[in-house]
């Protein structure tokens, strides 16, 4: 079938993990993809001429989160041994480990200067680092229940965080101090993130719906009922324009978050989709899921930007709308070989059947 410009593509897959993909995140040059899983591991994945992935191995239980620093130099995974672990990704992996909580270290993430990192766990906490150093900041103390996820706000003045004590806090750095909590949601949130605005945070949710809150009037904007089962991960796109979600459902939707509406349904795992990145400068994604494999995506998002007049501001919708349940696309991936080599991706695009079918 003819391809559609603007219509994501699926590129290809890799296979190396043993468990289920727990995290992915693209290098700044989006010329690498690193990945972290539930059989203790880490690996690179080199996207260019199909150069042999390198696995990461000396936590001792599930690896929970993997992110890069924002110039690409080093990255941080955490583990449910309790201990966050500073790679130098390269052949021979160098790496050095400090035991930051007294539980599962369930989220990483470096902030956008890269002088600092955010750590959130288990044990009820978030808390702030000098990774270089190994040097403990401050702890962020206010969730009762454990806490699947912490992210810096673009500033990096800001963290967001949410736990099964089914609340999201917003903390300001400086302070320490809970500046906004939104603690009206009926099942806890297991991520969230920063609009690239700022202005805004959007929420996965385990009552299978994606919810934005508006920071400036603190109050939720924008509400997707738009799964079937508990959502695992949200991202939005670096331009703002659109955010992409993962369920356990096994598929991934894109949202434009400026109309309100989904616009596409995106389906290539057999079982739940349990992480998503975006590329750096938004031209690729890539998902991972319970079945093991990492599937590489071109994002091929079109927007007219003259005749919408997109600023940077969110254009806030009513909450309780009714979205359209209608999917404008849907991609079917019924040909896929599998892979024999944890070190190739497989091109398939010509394989690869796609219908606009409403679903």
């Amino acid at each position: 079938m003819k391809e559609t410009n603007c219509e994501p593509v699926y590129q290809g897959y890799f296979i190396g993990h043993s468990g289920a993909v727990t995290s992915l995140n693209f290098h700044p040059n989006v010329d690498q993809l690193i990945s972290s899983s539930m059989d203790n591991t880490v690996m690179l994945w080199r996207l260019k001429h199909l150069k042999p992935a390198y696995k990461f191995i000396a936590h001792k239980e599930a690896v929970l989160d993997v992110c890069y620093s924002p110039n690409g130099e080093v990255m941080a995974s955490g583990s449910k041994d309790r201990s966050v672990r500073i790679w130098i990704p390269k052949v021979k992996g160098h790496s050095f480990d400090f035991r930051a909580h007294s539980s599962a270290v369930r989220s990483v993430q470096f902030s956008p200067n890269g002088e600092n990192l955010a750590t959130a766990s288990n044990d009820k906490s978030v808390k702030l680092w000098i990774p270089y150093q190994k040097k403990f900041l401050k702890t962020f103390s206010g969730h009762t229940y454990w806490v699947s996820c912490v992210k810096f706000s673009p500033d990096g003045k800001l963290l967001v965080s949410c736990s099964d004590d089914k609340t999201i806090k917003v903390w300001d750095i400086t302070s320490g101090r809970c500046v906004k909590t939104f603690n009206e949601i009926k099942a806890s949130a297991k991520y969230v993130e920063f609009h690239p605005s700022g202005t805004t945070i959007g929420s996965a949710n385990t009552d299978a719906c994606v919810k934005l809150y508006d920071l400036r009037t603190d109050s939720l904007c924008q509400h997707y009922a738009v799964h079937t089962e508990p959502v695992n991960m949200i991202k939005f796109h670096p331009n703002g324009k659109f955010m992409l979600t993962a369920s356990v459902d096994s598929t991934m939707k894109i949202l434009d978050i400026l109309e309100g509406r989904p616009i596409y349904t995106l389906r290539g795992h057999c079982t739940s989709i349990t992480s998503i990145t975006f590329s750096k400068d938004g031209t690729f994604f890539a998902s991972g899921g319970i079945d093991r494999r990492i599937l590489i995506w071109k994002c091929n998002l079109c927007v007219d930007d003259q005749s919408r007049k997109i600023s940077t501001q969110l254009m806030s919708s009513i909450a309780n709308r009714n979205l359209m349940t209608e999917i404008s696309s849907k991609q079917k991936f019924d040909n896929v070989e599998k892979s024999n080599s944890s070190e190739q991706v497989q091109d398939i695009h010509n394989k690869q059947d796609q219908e606009k079918v409403i679903t």
